[in-house]
């Protein structure tokens, strides 16, 4: 799970998380529309098939009209010149329909083809009838050698006593559609099929709805029949050979909506990196179980020996990695819940304190705060695990000097506090708002110095401003703490301008977990740092 939610965390792989949004949509566009011609595909058959169907529904038409015109004008006694006259009158009709017989009972006695008939000929039994109120009988696929049509074969159909050669139909093919494949049939009533002209057998594999199977190799098939006649057309064709057909098309569809995926793809991705970005994780997964604690051990500079810790808040970000305060600390501050962030920590820090450290272990526990929670009844409900047990961790309070931090404010919540027995410190003296004006005018216990001033260079102006700005703090009797102290050198110079009480820094101690810090306890040596009688000079 780390690994998937990494992907979206890290600034590495932003470029493969928005070339995986822009492929996966327009994969899924393109499959949309995949989709859709596929179904405008299924329905352009059935478009096809009813095309193909409306000229034998003219043909049907026309045979009607036929056989009542022969009804209506052939009245003359059958077979005479005057009946022939009329039979070849009605042949003339611009219908496409010229073959007519006279045959009563389905015998035929005459007809436009041949007048003179010596001898009857039976057609034979109907293939079927069809169900109508005039009984219409139909003869599929009848030589008509006996009747003066030779090495004809056509479709015969008799309403009493006249019969109509129905001409052959064949299916319409253009090369811009070769790959679609018809048939026409004759369908009986009672499921019989006759195949007329086109592609054998493709009807007769047209399940009994008319369905598309969605497989790209599968052909789709589309069935019309007439609604008051016996022909039906099937249409067939491979969505995949009109893919092949349409390639160019296909491919420029591509392209376009390759193009324009860009658009949803990079709004995607702008709505992704905010749900994924720092402040939304941190706001969305700030919880008591997501706080981790450091500790840096503060050393008393007179004794050698640990006089406390500062506790050092770290997050766990949702794919297990442990960011630091800051990168996260401005968020805290304009999430407008400062205080029960604080509190977070200081039960966190204090759970483990007391599970992990000896009984008779004495640290005092330093916090930052923010400025705008100087508030000593707010801070005496985020502390109070820590002010029930006082005697064992005492509690030190560093503020940050800044402009919310009112003079007159502050000294009445400092005073609150200290009736309490809590510490405050100044943090960062030297940065910001920090003036020894300032220093002066609050009833603080201590200073902490930035670090800045531990890490300057021995013979730079950021230095010699060090002692000078030990010499006025301590006049003014506030205890001075010098924290970024990472080399032996500088411990040695606070040692010996004997205004510093305690320092902490790399030299002393990295930032530990609560088991590091309980060894390094257990380990740590008064004269570890400080050179035997250094502290007595102190």
């Amino acid at each position: 799970m780390s690994g998937f939610v990494n992907l979206f965390v890290s600034s590495r792989h932003q470029r493969l998380v928005g070339f995986a949004l822009w492929l996966a949509i327009t994969l899924a566009l393109f499959v949309a529309a995949l989709w859709v011609a596929r179904a405008e595909f299924h329905d352009s058959l059935k478009r096809e098939a009813v095309a193909e169907l409306a000229q034998l529904d003219t043909l049907h038409g026309n045979v009607t009209t036929a056989f009542k015109e022969l009804q209506a004008t052939v009245t003359a006694s059958p077979c005479s010149r005057p009946f022939m006259q009329q039979l070849r009158r009605v042949a003339f009709l611009p219908d496409g329909l010229n073959k007519f017989m006279y045959a009563p009972g389905g015998t035929v006695t005459c007809s436009t083809s041949l007048s003179d008939i010596t001898t009857s000929r039976s057609l034979g039994a109907p293939d079927f009838m069809l169900p109508s109120d005039d009984e219409i009988s139909v003869w599929v696929t009848k030589r008509l050698d006996d009747v003066g049509l030779p090495d004809i074969t056509a479709t015969i159909v008799l309403q009493e006593p006249f019969a109509i050669v129905v001409p052959r139909q064949d299916l319409k093919v253009t090369p811009a559609s070769s790959w679609v494949e018809k048939e026409l049939v004759l369908r009986a009533p009672d499921g019989r099929v006759w195949h007329l002209d086109g592609a054998r057998g493709l009807f007769s594999h047209l399940p009994a709805v008319n369905t598309a199977d969605w497989r790209p190799t599968s052909t789709m098939r589309q069935v019309v029949c007439g609604d008051d006649h016996a022909y039906c057309v099937a249409v067939g064709a491979r969505f995949s050979d009109a893919l092949l057909n349409w390639h160019k098309e296909f491919a420029l569809a591509f392209a376009l909506i390759a193009f324009y995926a860009i658009w949803p793809a990079s709004a995607a991705h702008r709505a992704l990196k905010r749900y994924w970005s720092l402040e939304a994780r941190f706001r969305r997964n700030l919880t008591p179980a997501s706080i981790v604690c450091a500790y840096q051990p503060i050393m008393d500079l007179h004794s050698g020996e640990i006089a406390g810790c500062e506790v050092l808040a770290r997050w766990r970000d949702v794919d297990g990695s442990l960011v630091s305060p800051d990168k996260f600390i401005d968020i805290v501050a304009r999430s407008e819940q400062t205080l029960a962030f604080t509190k977070m920590v200081a039960e966190r820090a204090h759970a483990e304190l007391s599970q992990v450290l000896p009984a008779n272990t004495r640290l005092q526990i330093n916090f930052n705060i923010f400025p705008r929670d100087l508030d000593s009844e707010k801070l005496t409900d985020a502390f109070a695990a820590f002010i029930n047990e006082s005697d064992r961790f005492p509690l030190a309070l560093e503020i940050v000097e800044s402009d919310a931090l009112g003079i007159e404010h502050a000294q009445r919540e400092i005073e609150a506090l200290a009736e309490k027995g809590i510490r405050t410190y100044i943090d960062d003296f030297g940065s910001g708002y920090s003036s020894i004006h300032r220093v002066a005018s609050l009833a603080i216990h201590g200073v902490k110095l930035d670090r800045s001033f531990a890490m300057a260079p021995s013979e730079s102006l950021m230095a010699k401003m060090l002692v000078h700005a030990l010499d006025m703090i301590a006049s003014l009797g506030r205890e001075i703490v010098v924290e970024g102290v990472e080399t032996q050198e500088r411990l040695d110079l606070l040692v010996k301008s004997g205004c510093v009480g305690k320092v902490q820094g790399y030299l002393i101690s990295r930032p530990v977990s609560i088991d590091q810090l309980a060894a390094f306890l257990k380990a740590h040596r008064p004269d570890t740092f400080l050179k035997r009688g250094t502290q007595a000079a102190a």
